[in-house]
């Protein structure tokens, strides 16, 4: 059952000025790039200023950002931004595109701001065990095993560093994983009373707590 600090850290977060609720310009470049990213291929310097000017955003404070947020490949294209064409723990096939996620949370909040299904197949750390799932814009469904669980860090808006991508795993993604059994969860976090260890079900509904902050920016 999801805990009263949860509530309370994920409503910190999405806020307005909380950690993870954007605004209106950067939340529309990080959705939009994405969209693209989902496609399976990587978007160009290029295109990635012709994107900022199809937003009308401010140049140099976009292009900040997408330096600091971004993953690249040896030509300066982005390949990650939430969504990656690097391999993590966390695969998703996307229509007929495979990527993957930088965050198990994101395997759930994906499907909700792309407004499309995923397939999901989520390594847990320290073993070789995959969760297998389908996650949609109203939930998950077909999860394997049935009992599979995900875990989520408790931050307030002070202990989320987002001024880079290497802040962003370290705040939220490398304590973000899906676990077989909640036994396996409770080991690796043993000692740690930051993590929450969430059913299906209630880790949807933080996922849709973060996209709904995200898309009321979204037009």
């Amino acid at each position: 059952m999801a805990t009263t600090r949860l509530t309370q850290s994920t409503h910190e977060l999405t806020k307005l000025g909380g950690a993870l609720n954007f605004g209106p310009d950067r939340t529309r470049l990080v959705l939009r790039m994405m969209h693209l990213l989902a496609q399976g291929r990587p978007v160009t310097p290029t295109r990635a200023t012709q994107l900022i000017r199809e937003l009308g955003a401010d140049s140099e404070q976009a292009h900040q950002l997408l330096q600091a947020w971004t993953e690249r490949n040896d030509d300066g294209d982005i390949v990650g931004l939430g969504i990656s064409l690097n391999k993590t723990a966390h695969q998703i096939t996307i229509g007929d595109t495979v990527a993957y996620a930088w965050c198990a949370m994101d395997t759930l909040f994906f499907p909700i701001v792309l407004d499309r299904p995923i397939m999901v197949e989520s390594t847990a750390p320290g073993t070789h065990e995959i969760v297998r799932l389908k996650a949609g814009p109203d939930g998950v469904t077909n999860l394997r095993p049935a009992e599979s669980v995900i875990t989520w860090p408790l931050r307030g808006n002070d202990q989320a560093d987002m001024s880079t991508k290497t802040g962003i795993w370290a705040s939220f993604c490398h304590h973000s994983f899906l676990f077989p059994t909640r036994g396996q969860a409770q080991q690796w976090a043993t000692g740690r009373h930051d993590i929450e260890i969430l059913s299906l079900p209630e880790g949807f509904t933080v996922a849709r707590e973060i996209a709904n902050a995200w898309l009321s920016h979204a037009h």
